[in-house]
């Protein structure tokens, strides 16, 4: 098998074992939350989202780390060296233990404020501290265990494995999470179980690595960094810090300005929001090592060429989706949770935009994860984050969820996508035209808005969801095919797809 059929056959593996992974932890957890409305209430969720929000902030401690490491494992990986990727792996077990003793601190610490980062009242039938800690204990023992190993796989383009432990143990964890939720009603019992599945996990992923790593079992002991790292570190953790902005403190200002309903409102949209989102993230990072591995071996004319075929391809699944959110959205959290936890329809809109624009962003990630660009990013991620917390703290307050929404849109467009690109193009596609990128980009988005725009209007006058539901399938689908037919990219795109499907 020839290096680029290897590369195929690898994004194809991760492809499959991703997609069944996200199936499982996506409608579980669905299932989950739905019980955990209708037996206890969406306070208990509005907490869940706010204390996910908090940790994730102080995640912010693990800067990461894994994304450099998996950059600089290519090389040593490719060549055999073991003596490095010991070395590597080594430092990165010591930065974990310290990592994860920064974050348990800091929740500790962050503890007695719980009370005032909610707005109004919250559950008097359990301890908010008790709750907090155990799912302060899930989220940093990972950080004490195994974790740092995973960065191994993932730079091997054997992702699959993780995927599909984490498969298998999501399937259990959420078993004995419907029989806390149904049987006993039990939240404590319910947030326990995944403090027991995150250490199951961990064991098994550490069981996998040694099994195919055998060498890893005489890792030397080593804290030096090594000094190429240093400015990737330091952008990486500047990305991490935009990431948190605009995901975290979204919850984080509207549990404190609007209550734990809102937030409960809020996380039930960003719920189905990430489910999709993730849908389309399968087909974009399960090719993530098989892009960094091209970026080292094939010229730039090749690579942006790749990307221009990948960027066609990719914006016909994640315009199909836009679509789906934006018919399909409000009949279905009236199915679901009903009229009284649904938002607005021009909020409900506001996330369709939000999805589309971050998924603008996703192809080309692959390529400034491939070069390792953090550090040349750092102001376009620093301005990102000061700029969406800032944007959130004002529109926020005079506009709700509508303010923080736009605010996330804002920023990820003039400072994620325009500013990132420019980077890219000056930095490694020196010899393309960003004008060819940006005229394709435009045209895919013009597609998607009419697109969108008529499926949206065709379906406002139905009230099946199931039709709905059909007429998504359809009409979307053949809008597309009519209007991306003359594009010159369709029949690279297409080739790509028939290598996919016919690798072993």
């Amino acid at each position: 098998m020839n290096n680029n059929e290897s590369r195929i056959h690898n994004t194809k593996r991760n492809l499959l074992s991703s997609s069944l992974n996200l199936f499982i932890t996506t409608i579980l957890p669905f299932i989950n939350r739905t019980i955990i409305i209708y037996t206890l209430g969406s306070e208990f969720t509005g907490l869940s989202g706010l204390f996910g929000s908090i940790l994730q902030v102080l995640s912010l401690a693990e800067f990461g780390f894994n994304m450099v490491i998996v950059y600089y494992l290519y090389e040593p990986i490719a060549q055999n060296n073991t003596d490095v990727i010991n070395q590597i792996l080594a430092w990165m077990r010591k930065v974990y233990h310290i990592v994860g003793s920064v974050i348990i601190c800091g929740g500790l610490m962050a503890t007695p404020f719980l009370t005032h980062l909610i707005h109004g009242s919250y559950p008097d039938i359990i301890n908010i501290y008790i709750l907090f800690l155990i799912y302060l204990l899930n989220s940093g023992i990972s950080y004490f265990l195994f974790a740092y190993k995973e960065v191994l796989l993932i730079a091997d383009q054997r992702k699959d494995i993780i995927s599909n432990v984490n498969t298998g143990i999501k399937i259990a964890i959420n078993i004995l999470q419907f029989l806390a939720l149904l049987i006993f009603k039990n939240y404590y019992f319910y947030v326990i179980v995944l403090v027991l599945g995150t250490v199951t996990t961990n064991l098994l992923v550490n069981r996998a690595v040694q099994k195919r790593y055998p060498y890893l079992q005489n890792v030397k002991h080593t804290t030096k960094l090594p000094s190429s790292m240093k400015k990737e570190l330091t952008g990486v953790m500047i990305n991490r810090l935009s990431n948190v902005s605009r995901n975290a403190f979204d919850n984080l200002i509207i549990s404190s300005t609007l209550g734990l309903v809102a937030t409960a409102i809020y996380g039930n949209y960003f719920m189905i929001y990430t489910a999709v989102f993730s849908i389309t993230g399968v087909f974009s990072s399960s090719m993530q090592a098989s892009v960094g591995n091209s970026i080292a071996v094939r010229s730039e004319e090749d690579n942006y060429e790749n990307l221009l075929d990948f960027s066609f391809l990719y914006s016909w699944i994640f315009g199909w989706c836009a679509v789906a959110l934006a018919c399909l959205y409000q009949p279905f959290m009236k199915l679901w949770v009903g009229q009284d936890l649904m938002l607005n329809e021009r909020d409900m809109l506001l996330f369709v935009v939000y999805f589309y624009f971050i998924n603008m962003t996703h192809m080309r990630n692959q390529y400034i994860l491939g070069n390792a660009f953090w550090w040349k990013l750092k102001w376009a991620y620093l301005i990102e984050a000061i700029g969406n917390l800032a944007l959130n703290i004002v529109l926020g307050k005079f506009f709700g969820i509508s303010g923080v929404l736009i605010a996330t849109i804002l920023t990820i467009f003039f400072c994620n996508y325009l500013i990132c690109n420019s980077v890219l193009f000056k930095n490694y596609f020196k010899n393309e035209s960003i004008m060819q990128f940006y005229k394709q980009q435009f045209y895919y988005l013009l597609v998607a808005g009419v697109v969108t725009t008529a499926s949206y209007m065709i379906c406002r006058a139905i009230d099946n969801i199931f039709i709905k539901a059909l007429i998504c399938i359809i009409i979307p689908n053949i809008m597309f095919y009519i209007l991306y037919l003359p594009c010159s990219r369709w029949k690279n795109s297409m080739a790509i797809v028939r290598r996919i499907v016919k690798s072993h």
